[in-house]
Formats: structure tokens, sequence, C-alpha cells
């Protein structure tokens, strides 16, 4: 376990540790930080990730439904939950978007590569484009569904540019597009710039969240994010009867904490900005608890 905290765990968190500290003293805006990645960095990333994965139709098909499955097991327990606990409408969206919508692009596939090493990477890129594009879709169709319809509520979440990068990367890896050098090398760099800008704008948010009275979005999001996502995950992928590196890629994916993105959306749709900021973090805490357990079993 020790090994998997200092191996697994410790990177991603002293990163975050960094922009925690020196951001503050660099006087880092992480609000134009969250716009580079919603708007630049994170469709490129999108793009690249899901474009030059190389797995067959079969494996793929099982990561997107469970992927997909675990997702919306974790949107219902969430929803209910918030629910029950008396919230109303824009504080259960926000609880939703917050127990669905996983880090499974910067700590989640650094986490996988490091437990089970650089052979599952293309497995995880597939899991996080899944729930990318899934928690965009439904974050921004929940913050947006209190003025628009439904319909177009979807639409715009659909039309997203994170959304957009990962749809026009499918046919370019179902063709087998080859990308001349001037476009996908920068496309590479600027996707290569996510993982570090978004751990660095986490740290950057740490401080701006009162970690000893957290939101009581937590109360809900907490349990559907951190226990029932990755159980799901595990009873889904074996009914799949996914390999097991595969089992493994979607079960850690799963255990992730809330994304950063949760909070970009939040801030960028005013969808309960504070609640959602507050899940964030509270949950990247209690996942340093949780995750190890998934990462063994995964193992």
């Amino acid at each position: 376990m020790l090994e998997i905290l200092t191996s697994v765990i410790g990177p991603v968190v002293i990163v975050v540790a960094i922009g925690a500290v020196l951001g503050h003293r660099l006087e880092l805006d992480s609000k134009t930080l969250s716009k580079l990645a919603y708007w630049i960095l994170g469709p490129a990333f999108m793009f690249d990730g899901l474009a030059t994965a190389d797995l067959d139709g079969g494996t793929v098909a099982g990561l997107v439904a469970a992927a997909a499955l675990s997702f919306v097991a974790a949107g219902v327990a969430g929803g209910a939950l918030s629910s029950v606990l008396g919230n109303g409408r824009e504080n259960i969206a926000a609880d939703i978007v917050s127990s669905t919508y996983g880090n499974v692009g910067n700590a989640g596939i650094a986490v996988c590569v490091f437990a089970l090493g650089d052979s599952v990477r293309a497995s995880a890129i597939i899991v996080m484009v899944v729930v990318n594009t899934l928690g965009v879709v439904l974050g921004v169709a929940l913050a947006t569904s209190r003025t628009l319809s439904i319909w177009a509520a979807v639409r715009t979440g659909i039309t997203t540019p994170l959304t957009l990068g990962a749809l026009l990367a499918v046919p370019v890896n179902y063709f087998s597009v080859d990308l001349p050098d001037w476009f996908e090398r920068p496309v590479g760099l600027i996707a290569g710039a996510l993982i570090p800008v978004m751990l660095l704008t986490l740290g950057l948010q740490l401080r701006a969240v009162d970690l000893a009275r957290p939101e009581p979005g937590v109360f809900a999001a907490a349990p559907a994010k951190l226990v029932v996502a990755p159980v799901a995950a595990f009873f889904v992928a074996r009914s799949l009867d996914l390999p097991d590196t595969d089992a493994g890629v979607v079960l850690m994916q799963a255990s992730m904490p809330p994304a950063v993105f949760t909070m970009l959306v939040a801030l960028e749709h005013d969808l309960a900005p504070k609640r959602v900021t507050s899940a964030l973090v509270t949950l990247t805490g209690l996942s340093l608890f949780t995750v190890p357990f998934a990462v063994l079993v995964a193992r």
C-alpha cells in the first residue's frame, strides 16, 4: 500500500501541491488557466487521445459500455441522495455532476499507467473520452436546462469544445487517417500541456475552499463517486468479461474523484460553482484513502 501511495498517487499530489503553494505566490489566475484548459488544451487532448488510440472494436465496445454504465450508476445514486437530503434543482444538478464526472484524464490516466504500465494507456484514454464526453454533455445540459429546453441544453453540451474534440477524432481513428505533421505535432504539444495545467489549477483552487467546512454537496457526491461508481465498474467489467488489465483500468478510472472540469463547467455556466468546487476538493482529499484500495484490487 505504501508503494502505491508513493509511486502512483504521490506524483499527482506533488504537482497539485506546487499549484497550491507557488501559484498563490506568483499570483496566478485560476480563471485564466481554466479558460485555457476548457477552450484550447482540453479539446486538443480529447482529439489527440482518441485519434491515436489503438484498440480493437470489441475491446473498445466493452470499455465504452463499462465506463458508461458505471457513470450512470453514480449519477442515479448521487441524484437520489441529493434529493433525499432535500436539495433544490440546481444543487441536485451540481451534485450529479460531482458524482459522475471523474478525474479520468490528468489523474486517472497517470494512476492507471503508474499502476499497470504504459500498455494500458490506450484503454485508459478510451474510458477518459467516454467519461469526459458524457460528463461535459451532462454538466452543460444540467447547467443550461434552467434557461433552455432539455433538447437545447443537450445540444449545447454536445457542441462544447471538449465534446467536439472527441467527435472529430472518431472518423480519424476509424478510417486510420494519416494526419500531416504540421497538424498532428502542434495538437500533440498543446494536448500535452493539459495534465500539468489542470493539476496546477486544482492546486490553486485548494486555497479558495474552506476544507474545514465543506459544502453540503459532499454528502451526496462522496458515497456516489467514491463507492457506488467503482463498485458498479467492478461488477460491470466482470460481467462483460473484459481482460483483467482493462477491467482494472475501468475500476481505477471509476474510483477517481471529481474532475477539475466539473469546476470549469460550473464556473463557465454558473452551476453552483462553490458547491461543485467544494465537492471537487473534498473528494480529492478523501480519494487519497479510497483510490489505493482500487489500485490494489486492479493489480
